[in-house]
């Protein structure tokens, strides 16, 4: 299924709505996470880079 783009993309629910998405197509949730992020700052959304985060 193709992402949400445009201004949509920048709400809360079309961020939800994509990383739904994604998880949907067999993605892992971080990488769902990161890829509708992503679009969202694309589109124009004023979301923070991401921090630097430890992993396991």
């Amino acid at each position: 299924m193709p992402l949400i783009k445009g201004k949509k993309s920048m709400t809360r629910e079309g961020i939800s709505e994509n990383i739904r998405r994604e998880i949907r197509t067999g993605k892992d949730p971080r990488q769902a996470v990161a890829i509708a992020l992503s679009q969202a700052r694309k589109a124009g959304a004023k979301i923070p880079k991401k921090s630097s985060r430890k992993v396991k």
